[in-house]
């Protein structure tokens, strides 16, 4: 059975689960980069506001033993539950959000993409390139629906938030940077 360097899953079976390293201070400005080839005016339009209230969401806690634990399921009231849900749909919704932009764009900076996610998997630029179409969907698909790369633009709107109103935009964060 052939296996993909880098996947724990056989090529032609279930989508290549890829071992993605953390993101580091680097990949922000690998972002930046991607960011600043793509429509962001319009990337910033496709997201719901709405989506960007749940990003900063943390499952209920408790305490115990002096620690702040998580509050296992089946003692959430049904409020908790209710936004737990939306929260998760919110997060699934965003990711998806950013992938159909970043697909749109990807002409604009495939090769800022390559690289990141070359970086990602331990690889160079040129093992992404010759990755087979499907695998190479699944790694992005993958890269940007976890969890990280969510937190990464949470932070990011953070930031943007304590900006002047006037600069509360990626687009404009974005224009600082270059």
């Amino acid at each position: 059975m052939e296996t993909m360097n880098n996947t724990t899953q056989a090529v032609g079976s279930e989508p290549a689960a890829f071992v993605l390293s953390p993101l580091k201070s680097t990949d922000v400005w690998q972002m930046v980069r991607i960011l600043k080839r793509i429509d962001i005016t319009g990337a910033v339009k496709s997201i719901d506001p709405e989506l960007l209230k749940f990003l900063d969401y943390h499952p209920p806690t408790m305490m115990q033993d002096g620690e702040e634990v998580p509050l296992p399921e089946n003692k959430w009231t049904k409020a908790q539950k209710k936004v737990h849900e939306k929260a998760m749909d919110a997060r699934d919704k965003f990711m998806w959000a950013i992938l159909g932009v970043l697909m749109n764009n990807l002409d604009a900076c495939e090769n800022d993409v390559n690289t990141m996610l070359a970086s990602s998997i331990g690889q160079d630029a040129s093992f992404i390139r010759s990755m087979g179409a499907n695998d190479y969907i699944d790694l992005i698909v993958q890269y940007v629906t976890r969890e990280e790369f969510a937190d990464f633009f949470m932070h990011a709107a953070k930031l943007l938030q304590k900006m002047e109103p006037s600069q509360n935009s990626i687009a404009n964060a974005v224009t600082l940077i270059k």
